[in-house]
């Protein structure tokens, strides 16, 4: 969804948890950074945990937009486990059209 428009489907991946004690964020950044597009920066990432999540478990992740103006979008998003228990709940932000990051282009 490069346009960051207000989606109502989300993003939806099923993944396992990887180990280590930023597994939450390791799962859902990328998603919600793909759902709010392509030439958008993450400005802050907010994570409110449920139950812990057990690495190697196999789990729903989801992203959504739920506003977005010209330069900024806001958006949502979620770890469900297998059991339905919701693990980890996340609000972000993005800028849009943020000039390209010296240290992550590609310099080949």
């Amino acid at each position: 969804m490069s346009d960051a428009s207000p989606s109502p489907t989300p993003l939806v991946e099923t993944v396992t948890v990887p180990a280590g004690p930023a597994a939450a964020a390791v799962l859902l950044q990328p998603l919600l950074a793909r759902a709010a597009g392509a030439d958008a920066e993450t400005v802050s990432l907010n994570l409110d945990y449920g139950p812990a999540l057990v690495a190697g478990a196999t789990v729903r992740a989801e992203a959504w937009i739920e506003r977005a103006t010209r330069t900024i979008v806001f958006a949502q998003g979620r770890i469900v486990a297998a059991d339905g228990a919701l693990a980890v709940q996340a609000a972000a932000v993005f800028r849009r059209g943020a000039p390209p990051n010296p240290a992550t282009e590609d310099r080949t």
